[in-house]
């Protein structure tokens, strides 16, 4: 596959995941693609911003006009995926009525738009882990938006069940970290599980956690 070819494929792929939400201009969409193709074929720690401007076909104070450095294009293109992830979320949730059949859309959701840009998502959630202090920090706000969302429909539900045996702080977090680990091993998969499946998997461990004693 050429350069050019690989180009197209990642700005293909950057299109679909900003949707006509976001108003990046071709030229920092044009780095971010470039970054990503450099990061994923050589690594983190051995791409430098030459070989991503030379990716990009670009020069260097042009990337400098959008970033500080490699890492701050990760955070950029972090910051990009959760704003879709929370507002496609947040979409499924509203379009449902409250129970947690409308927890099982949400968590769907969510691993189908992982896996529709699985190479973003594994660079992100995978290949970067540990790398950079600022990236932690970005992805644990990340996993912080998540267990609000969680936290919020967990809590409504314990409520309204009068649920004594359920602490929503705890099963919010444990919700996350499931979820998080199962669109990892999938997404490392030649062939990653339906995302129909995993998500009635993950949507029943919650639900029986919500179940009245006795």
């Amino acid at each position: 596959m050429t350069t050019d070819t690989k180009q197209r494929e990642y700005l293909h792929s950057l299109d679909q995941l900003l949707g006509d939400n976001h108003h990046v201009p071709d030229q920092e969409k044009r780095l971010i693609s470039a970054s990503l193709e450099a990061l994923t074929e050589k690594g983190y720690m051995d791409t430098t911003v030459d070989d991503i401007v030379a990716c990009a076909r670009a020069s260097k104070s042009t990337f400098y006009k959008y970033f500080r450095n490699k890492e701050a294009v990760l955070i950029r293109t972090l910051h990009l995926l959760v704003d879709v992830l929370i507002n496609k979320v947040e979409e499924a949730i509203r379009s449902h009525p409250p129970t947690t059949k409308r927890t099982y859309h949400a968590i769907r959701t969510y691993i189908e738009t992982c896996f529709m840009h699985r190479e973003v998502t594994k660079l992100l959630m995978v290949d970067t882990v540990g790398v950079a202090p600022s990236l932690e920090t970005t992805r644990l706000m990340f996993h912080r938006y998540f267990f609000n969302i969680f936290h919020r429909e967990i809590s409504e539900a314990v409520r309204k069940k009068n649920l004594s045996n359920c602490d929503p702080w705890v099963l919010s977090y444990a919700m996350v970290g499931a979820v998080q680990e199962v669109i990892i091993q999938s997404i490392i998969l030649e062939t990653p599980p339906a995302p129909r499946h995993l998500a009635e998997v993950l949507e029943g461990m919650m639900s029986r956690s919500l179940r009245p004693e006795g």
